[in-house]
């Protein structure tokens, strides 16, 4: 009377059973799907329940597909399937929250990246030189060589930043007293200290890659916030002295170039040629040549209020610079602005270098093809180049005031694989060794000392020595153009002029050893002159260089 799973009161149907015995588990199948049926009381003829596609429908009965375990299915694959339900799936899940930092590739791409990366040291070896008269005593310049390691110290890290990174800057202080105020010029000097100091917060608080935009951004910021700091110390006097400005900052590849009045901006190229990055801040003068339009570089550029005067002319001849307060009060009839105007160069072999050079100089030697002839003829030498420029206008103006700029600042670019194939270069299988910094290096050298070396005495001639540095400088100056007159080093003359002129005891040994250092190692003559020597190529002759001892041109021997 018990019941059965089926749910009859009935006794359970008989089952066809397998027999026992040895090999009776061999090959076993189980019951068929009819027998199954039968012994349950179902109609054994019943086919499955399962809807044929018409694809299995047109096959003949008893195909493979029947005996096949997921028989009577679509035939779909199940690769097919598991991406459909994955694809559902991300479909009815929540949008996922872009990472802070994380830009597209490009609208509507599902692609996005981060700004931040690693630094990056281009194949680019600057070089930096600057010039100016004793009597230009408004003129004030900044060169930092290692922007990052200033930055460091000031507690403003800039490893993100690309390499080298560096930044010139040179002012050009005007209507100044220098003998009332015994600073020469207020406004410049104020922006001699304080520039940078705008400038490395902004670059210290976006770690990001820095586009061009970002840069300019910055640069204009940094000068606009420096010319309201300036103006607000001076407010209770209603009157300030002005200046002008050009600065560079080199970051990686890229130059950003930022000017402010008249200081001409040059980039000079290896063709031999030079073209001027921005227009000229103020009103055109007598001696200026150019052919442009006037409303480029006048007010009509900078956006200020050119009024005339009583004489017909502007009551100041700039359009934009640092000071000047009185034109940039709300009731002055001749407005000034302090906003500059910022190019960005992506340097490549085809460029040489970056000059600034005071509007007064730049008029006085002939402008761009003057600054692109010193550049031919002094390259790999910015500080030759600079004072080259300074020699030739103080040449052709005979008489200089102190209310006249002589001041320019020159910026050589190097590639480093330009330096070890040059002619000079060692063979190839060798330069790669040659390439390291040696332990030590043979050198001859020129010195000439001034009033403000750590010792003034000349042990040559044993006298005491009173010319200034620059004084010092353009006498070097001329000894170098004398060993370069053929283009190559003339050993002979450099033989002569350090018997004659040089104020190291080197100076009195004889033939080939006049000058002679012997083997020098790092530390013996300060940092600067370790720089400087144990980056020359043997048989290469030097920029001047300064130490405690004075001003030298080296030459390296071994």
């Amino acid at each position: 009377s018990s019941r059965w799973v089926g749910g009859s009161t009935s006794s359970p149907p008989t089952l066809p059973l397998l027999p026992v015995g040895a090999g009776a588990m061999a090959g076993l199948s189980g019951p068929k799907a009819h027998e199954v049926r039968s012994a349950l009381g179902v109609d054994r003829d019943l086919s499955t329940q399962v809807v044929l596609t018409g694809t299995q429908a047109a096959e003949k009965p008893g195909k493979h597909w029947v005996d096949k375990p997921n028989a009577g299915y679509s035939g779909t694959p199940m690769w097919k399937l598991a991406l459909e339900r994955r694809e559902q799936e991300d479909a009815a899940a929540p949008c996922v929250k872009i990472p802070e930092g994380f830009k597209p590739t490009q609208k509507g791409s599902e692609w996005y990246y981060s700004e931040k990366r690693q630094a990056v040291t281009f194949d680019v070896k600057p070089s930096v030189g600057g010039c100016f008269h004793d009597a230009a005593a408004q003129v004030r310049h900044v060169m930092v060589r290692d922007l990052q390691k200033a930055g460091t110290a000031l507690r403003m890290p800039l490893e993100h930043l690309d390499r080298p990174c560096a930044l010139y800057a040179l002012y050009e202080g005007h209507r100044g007293n220098p003998g009332a105020t015994g600073s020469g010029n207020v406004c410049a000097e104020f922006c001699v200290k304080n520039l940078h100091l705008k400038l490395l917060p902004k670059l210290a608080a976006f770690r990001g890659y820095w586009e061009d935009e970002r840069l300019q951004g910055a640069m204009r910021d940094s000068f606009e916030e420096l010319d309201a700091e300036f103006l607000e110390r001076h407010a209770s006097s209603g009157k300030s002295d002005g200046c002008s400005a050009a600065a560079a900052l080199l970051i990686g590849d890229r130059v950003v170039v930022s000017s402010l009045g008249d200081i001409a901006c040059l980039v000079c190229f290896k063709t031999g040629e030079a073209s001027e990055l921005v227009k000229a801040h103020a009103a055109k003068e007598s001696d200026d040549e150019d052919s442009e339009d006037e409303e480029e570089g006048g007010a009509s550029s900078s956006g200020a209020n050119k009024e005339a005067s009583t004489d017909g002319k502007p009551p100041i001849r700039w359009t934009r610079a640092f000071g000047d307060a009185e034109f940039k009060a709300a009731d002055s009839s001749h407005r000034l602005l302090a906003t500059p105007d910022v190019a960005v160069v992506h340097l490549q072999n085809k460029h040489q270098g970056v000059a600034f050079v005071c509007r007064a100089l730049y008029n006085a030697i002939g402008r761009a093809v003057a600054v692109s002839t010193v550049f031919r003829r002094s390259a790999g030498r910015p500080r030759m180049a600079a004072g080259a420029l300074v020699d030739a206008a103080v040449q052709w103006l005979g008489q200089v005031t102190d209310q006249l700029g002589l001041g320019s600042i020159v910026v050589q670019f190097e590639q480093r694989h330009e330096a070890s194939s040059s002619s000079d270069a060692p063979p190839p299988q060798k330069r790669a060794r040659k390439e390291e910094i040696p332990s030590q290096v043979r050198l001859r050298h020129i010195l000439l000392k001034h009033r403000e070396c750590k010792s003034t005495v000349d042990k040559v001639r044993n006298k005491q020595v009173k010319r200034s540095r620059t004084d010092a400088e353009r006498l070097l100056r001329a000894v170098m153009e004398e060993v370069l007159s053929r283009g190559e080093i003339d050993k002979k003359v450099f033989t002569q002029r350090c018997k004659e002129l040089s104020e190291c005891q080197s100076s009195l040994k004889s033939g080939e050893l006049v000058g002679d250092l012997g083997w020098v190692k790092p530390g013996k003559l300060g940092q600067n002159f370790d720089d400087t020597a144990f980056s020359l190529r043997v048989g290469q002759l030097s920029d001047l260089v300064d130490s405690d001892q004075g001003v030298h041109v080296i030459m390296r021997t071994a």
